[in-house]
């Protein structure tokens, strides 16, 4: 197979988060010698990068640093990093398909076959947002619906989420990446998320739910979906190959506790436990490499909320 690059995004913040995303792509792919990764950053130091690339050279990958901050100096974004997919169809044009992927996944299934389901004339590929999808009481805020009827899409039910994007780099126009950095002075609430939908609305290609899975949205009951999505997601959650933890569900997230109490859900539970177990795994393989690291703000990010009783014994 051709080379298929791995986009990240990246922060000081997400870096011990991002290395086990990374991993889990490298344990579970087909092929590990055709997807180099690929970060856009703009703040981190020769020591994270060093470290980094140390972690996922051993783990038999590559991958390789790109500071793109000069690219976004006459815009003045308070949350830079969220616009560096944008870069995806400017910068990539060497490769047929790049994949971009969040920092707050694990991945279990190969990702690589997406690229035989992608159809040839579609532009970009991705899963469609649950929150969008779901079927809210009349009384409920409905905040996402109308931040996405902002940017002038009228079907909310197909705006895809972000986390995990596949760009078929040939069918991609000029036009379509001019369009996408014109509409950054929208300072629309969805980033180059919301940028996306709108470029790219009229061609996108939809996987599986199972391929970004919200994990928010992992027991049975947790909200009704639109038709056209609920037979898919309720299959998904037996088989779901990538999980996104969002918003609340991450396990550093100060009120991830509570969202379990109210779900009380066991496969909810189990999932969070494994996550926090690959990001011990991770944090003690960094600190054990890089004793320095460990007072950075990726490590108290992540370390902040992982459960005492659970944790390893960690600087």
């Amino acid at each position: 197979m051709k080379t298929v690059p791995i986009v990240m995004s990246l922060d000081k913040a997400y870096v011990i988060p991002a290395i086990a995303t990374i991993r889990s792509v490298l344990d579970s792919v087909s092929d590990k010698s055709c997807i180099p990764f690929v970060i856009f950053h703009k703040e981190l130091d020769p020591f994270t990068i060093k470290v980094v690339t140390s972690l996922v050279n051993d783990a038999g990958g590559t991958i390789t640093f790109t500071n793109v901050q000069h690219h976004f100096a006459d815009y003045r974004l308070s949350a830079e990093e969220m616009y560096y997919a944008l870069l995806i169809p400017s910068m990539m044009t060497d490769y047929e398909f790049v994949f971009f992927l969040d920092a707050d996944l694990i991945v279990t299934g190969d990702i690589l076959s997406l690229i035989h389901e992608m159809p040839k004339d579609k532009k970009i590929g991705a899963v469609r947002c649950f929150f969008r999808n779901t079927i809210l009481p009349d009384d409920s805020p409905a905040e996402l619906h109308t931040h996405t009827l902002k940017t002038g899409l009228t079907d909310t039910r197909r705006y895809f989420n972000a986390g995990l994007m596949l760009f078929n780099m040939k069918n991609i126009t000029q036009w379509d990446i001019n369009r996408g950095f014109q509409l950054i002075k929208k300072h629309w609430t969805g980033h180059a998320e919301s940028i996306l939908n709108v470029v790219f609305h009229e061609s996108v290609h939809f996987f599986s739910t199972r391929w970004n899975f919200a994990m928010t949205f992992v027991f049975e009951m947790a909200m009704p979906f639109q038709p056209d999505v609920q037979d898919d997601i309720d299959e998904s959650r037996k088989n779901i190959q990538v999980q996104h933890f969002l918003y609340v569900s991450k396990p550093w997230h100060k009120y991830h506790y509570q969202l379990l109490a109210v779900a009380g859900c066991p496969e909810l539970t189990q999932y969070l436990q494994n996550y926090k177990q690959i990001l011990r795994t991770t944090m003690n393989d960094v600190s054990n490499r890089a004793a320095r690291f460990v007072y950075g703000p990726s490590w108290q990010a992540t370390k902040a909320y992982l459960n005492p009783e659970e944790t390893l014994q960690l600087p």
